[in-house]
């Protein structure tokens, strides 16, 4: 029997051998499923970040809409008296170069207004949105459709920043 002993020897060493590669095999495959779920979590937390950003501009963007808006608000009771200074110039002086550049410059400002989302809202010949048109008083002429403005009316990015005061028809002849 003492040949068999090399046999077993070999044998032993080859299973062995067998058993180093199942282990190696087994560490790869685990080392294979480790870096898919670590794959896996990284394109979760890219798409979580992505995702966090956008949201971060959106928030940011309405941030900046509210405190436009408020500080818009203040500002209308100026504008209107703006617009009512500029209306009220005086004939012996519209020829004026200083009455020009005040008027000019009411008009860059509507204008800039207008750029960054403020419009004036329509009025005469419209049919009164309570929305938009605050009747404050009714005449004679078609129910419901403004006859005459008050005061105008604006609003900020299709949001009411302040409603036009106008008179309408009572439906009267």
């Amino acid at each position: 029997m003492p040949e068999d002993k090399p046999v077993d020897d070999e044998l032993q060493k080859k299973v062995e051998e067998a058993k180093k590669e199942d282990e190696v095999k087994q560490s790869e495959e685990q080392e294979v499923n480790q870096a898919e779920e670590l794959k896996e979590q990284l394109a979760r937390c890219m798409a979580d970040m992505q995702n966090f950003k956008r949201r971060a501009e959106e928030d940011k963007g309405k941030w900046i809409k509210f405190a436009n808006y408020e500080l818009l608000k203040e500002l209308l009771p100026i504008i209107d008296n703006f617009d009512r200074g500029c209306q009220q110039v005086p004939e012996n002086l519209k020829e004026d170069n200083w009455a020009k550049g005040v008027v000019q410059t009411h008009d860059e400002l509507m204008k800039a207004l207008e750029k960054v989302g403020v419009k004036k809202i329509l009025t005469v010949g419209e049919k009164l949105n309570p929305n938009i048109h605050e009747a404050v008083m009714q005449g004679e002429g078609e129910k419901d459709v403004i006859l005459e403005e008050f005061e105008p009316g604006y609003t900020y990015h299709e949001q009411t920043l302040k409603a036009a005061k106008v008179k309408v028809g009572s439906g009267a002849s």
